[in-house]
């Protein structure tokens, strides 16, 4: 049996062995995937069709526009309004994420780092994590394309005390606002916005210390507000993300459950499992660490020459012998609410930032 097959993904865990790359965070990524189940928008006969359409064809998602209905108080056969809907479609696009590696089975004969199941759990760690950088980017980017560019009743919601702003498509909170009520303020915004619902926050590193912290230092106290505010936002509903990057106490995004999600996409071969000649294509059983999908995996064996990878001596064991290669390919969309004009209607993804003062 060759040494990388898609099976040593079922048993890939986390390894307490020395591996010099960090450990990072991924919140946007994260709040996408955890945001996923409540992606109701979207037929369920679409999001097959989006596990397997190719990059020349979209899935289209039927939507009734917005109207204005017209109302009358003179009621009569002739006075009935037409009140006819308007229908469209939209599609998503789909992202690629690529990476993988190769192994000389060979060169762990003579190796200090003899163990090398080790080695390949390690290196795969560190693929996935880098992985997971990119999509993280990527969920981002149409974060930033999706917020809201127009928010209603922010002065009257914060009291007209400047606890909130909103300029710029971007809603600044002030910072005593951040460590008190700033998650009951930003529910009732979305209610007065009319997109009421639950909401999940991604910020930079660090963001939410404050009221945290101040919730901890009152939280034997059951007559404190903060306590009470803290309790507005979940615990798993708090993401960071060390992408996000501030230079004010955070910058992060307020986003509605359902109003951002991922569906993983499949090509035809590695549906269809085909396998020859030492290759091999598949989809993984399980979803894998840091990414939370499940890939397209190709695994190679080839014959080669590879004595050139080690040196100044010649490993004889690498005369003639081979290399083993694994593709690690997370193709998905990223979903989300149909809006027909971001710049003129409300959107339930809200970017923040918590200012210093």
């Amino acid at each position: 049996m060759a040494f990388l097959d898609a099976t040593v993904l079922n048993d890939f865990q986390a390894s307490e062995a020395t591996n010099e790359k960090f450990d990072a965070n991924y919140g946007m990524l994260r709040l996408a995937s955890d945001s996923t189940p409540y992606v109701d928008y979207v037929p369920p006969s679409v999001k097959e069709l989006l596990t397997k359409s190719s990059a020349s064809r979209n899935a289209l998602i039927p939507v009734l526009k917005d109207q204005t209905v017209t109302v009358s108080a003179t009621p009569g056969f002739d006075q009935i309004p037409v009140n006819l809907g308007e229908t469209g479609t939209y599609y998503f696009t789909a992202y690629d994420v690529f990476s993988g590696f190769r192994l000389y089975p060979a060169a762990f004969e003579n190796n200090m780092l003899g163990d090398a199941a080790w080695y390949r759990d390690q290196i795969l760690r560190n693929v996935l994590k880098a992985c997971a950088v990119s999509a993280d980017d990527i969920v981002e980017t149409v974060l930033e394309t999706r917020k809201t560019q127009v928010l209603n009743y922010v002065t009257q919601v914060s009291q007209n005390d400047g606890t909130f702003t909103f300029g710029s498509s971007t809603l600044t909170i002030n910072k005593a606002a951040q460590k008190e009520v700033m998650f009951p303020m930003l529910n009732q915004l979305m209610i007065a916005n009319q997109l009421p619902g639950n909401y999940r926050i991604v910020t930079s590193p660090g963001g939410l210390i404050s009221g945290e912290t101040e919730a901890m230092k009152y939280g034997q106290q059951n007559d404190k507000n903060i306590k009470w505010a803290q309790a507005a936002m979940s615990p798993d509903r708090r993401y960071v993300s060390d992408q996000i990057t501030t230079s004010a106490n955070f910058n992060g995004f307020y986003v509605r459950d359902g109003g951002i999600g991922v569906q993983e996409n499949y090509p035809y071969d590695f549906r269809k499992g085909t396998s020859f000649a030492g290759k091999k294509w598949s989809i993984s059983d399980v979803k894998l660490p840091y990414m939370n999908m499940r890939a397209n995996v190709f695994v190679n064996v080839e014959a080669t020459e590879a004595t050139s990878i080690v040196s100044p001596n010649t490993d004889t064991n690498l005369t003639m012998t081979h290399w083993e290669e694994m593709a690690l390919w997370f193709r998905f969309y990223v979903m989300y609410r149909y809006n027909s004009d971001l710049t003129a209607r409300q959107n339930d993804v809200v970017k923040l930032i918590g200012a210093t003062s």
